[in-house]
């Protein structure tokens, strides 16, 4: 923890990560309560506003990443270096566990078998350990080793990861994820239970995001602002282009008879190609993002939707392609326009502080807003949630505070 005002701050970044931060609450206590529309949720079919938060924030963690190492790394050297990251990443999963805890417990002393536990772990690794934090923590280490890399090397590890992400899905992730029969939840005891963002296997796609981050701090030092904000909003375009077309193929899974409860394809990963043989090219275009498709009773899910769940490779290309373009534009509105907005970076500059907070006055407030209130009574409970949140790191701020792992 650090009781001195940052310096050497880039103020675009830091108003991207307290815009990411902001959403983040949002749509976190929104996300359980009935009376809020689908965009504001996390979606496995679609890629819905609640599903820019998350990727968008592990690619300013990517950004911020290769700033602090390099800096670390030429001040002590890499023995230092490395040691300090892989404790700050640690000391993130910690957190991360104390925060949400295992997924699980043991309520008697003879329930700690040598089977339960081992079935215990094997749950935590398959799906209980991953929220945010514990996420960024083991993607951090998982990039490690190419974050002081050149930018070939970098590329080539976010191409390598997706690829791999894909491979392992057609084997049997996008089983796993599911709780679907597989061969690895037959191996670790844990059939029928399944897992969010990725899981396990989803770090490979969280890494290429990450890693996205890092090529986008690699431009912001060779660029001036101008030339920056023009860049990233083309490589935003083209990859949210790419993450769109490739999403297409979810609409060769149209009118696919499902009866399992789960609505999952017969084959979601190797999709259907003889259905492309006389369709007309507009039946091939899907929804675009932001949009509901069709329910799973008649489009069942599949890899090719920007699945959050599965973080699938169409959700990896839109996802790093908004978060560039997004981000292109907070450089054009701060580093070339001077914007700066105070709620964005009080978040900003205190990213760690302001998560435990969200999640301990989000915790408190929902008591008081059942799944079930009227709209009105959802935006008085975020409108108190998300003033009380902000008045504790801003009171923090004032004071010096911010903490750092």
């Amino acid at each position: 923890m650090s009781s001195e005002q940052p310096t050497g701050r880039i103020v675009s970044m830091d108003q991207f990560r307290g815009y990411t931060v902001a959403g983040m609450c949002v749509v976190n206590f929104l996300g359980g309560l009935h009376a809020i529309h689908p965009v504001l949720k996390h979606n496995n079919n679609y890629f819905s506003y609640a599903d820019t938060i998350m990727p968008s924030f592990l690619f300013a963690c990517g950004f911020s990443y290769r700033l602090a190492f390099l800096r670390r790394l030429d001040r002590f050297g890499p023995g230092p270096a490395y040691r300090k990251f892989v404790a700050r990443s640690l000391g993130l999963v910690l957190v991360s566990l104390m925060m949400y805890g295992f997924g699980g417990e043991f309520k008697s002393w003879s329930e700690m078998t040598t089977g339960n536990v081992q079935v215990f772990l094997a749950k935590l690794l398959k799906a209980n350990l991953w929220e945010v934090l514990a996420i960024i923590g083991v993607t951090q280490l998982l990039i490690m080793p190419a974050i002081a890399a050149g930018s070939r090397v970098r590329f080539a590890a976010i191409a390598t990861f997706a690829a791999a992400h894909l491979a392992l899905s057609y084997a049997f992730n996008f089983d796993f994820v599911y709780g679907r029969p597989n061969r690895l939840d037959d191996l670790l005891g844990t059939l029928g239970s399944t897992a969010w963002d990725g899981g396990c296997f989803g770090l490979l796609s969280w890494g290429a995001i990450m890693l996205a981050g890092t090529l986008v701090y690699d431009a912001a030092t060779a660029l001036t602002a101008t030339k920056l904000s023009a860049r990233l909003l083309c490589w935003g375009v083209v990859l949210m282009a790419a993450g769109y077309a490739s999403s297409c193929l979810s609409m060769l899974y149209d009118g696919e008879s499902v009866t399992a409860p789960d609505r999952v394809a017969a084959s979601p990963v190797w999709p259907p190609l003889e259905k492309l043989s006389g369709r007309p090219a507009a039946s091939l275009l899907a929804e675009p993002p932001f949009v509901q498709p069709p329910p799973p009773e008649r489009r069942p899910h599949n890899y090719w939707m920007m699945n959050k769940r599965q973080v699938s490779l169409p959700f990896i290309l839109f996802a790093i392609g908004f978060a560039s373009g997004l981000y292109g534009l907070f450089v054009l509105a701060c580093d070339s326009g001077r914007m700066h907005v105070g709620l964005f970076r009080t978040f900003g500059q205190n990213a760690l502080a302001a998560y435990v907070l969200h999640h301990m006055v989000e915790q408190q407030t929902l008591t008081l807003v059942p799944p079930n209130s009227p709209l009105w009574w959802c935006l008085t409970g975020l409108a108190f949630f998300f003033g009380v949140t902000y008045l504790f790191v801003r009171f923090l701020e004032k004071q010096g505070v911010f903490i750092r792992l």
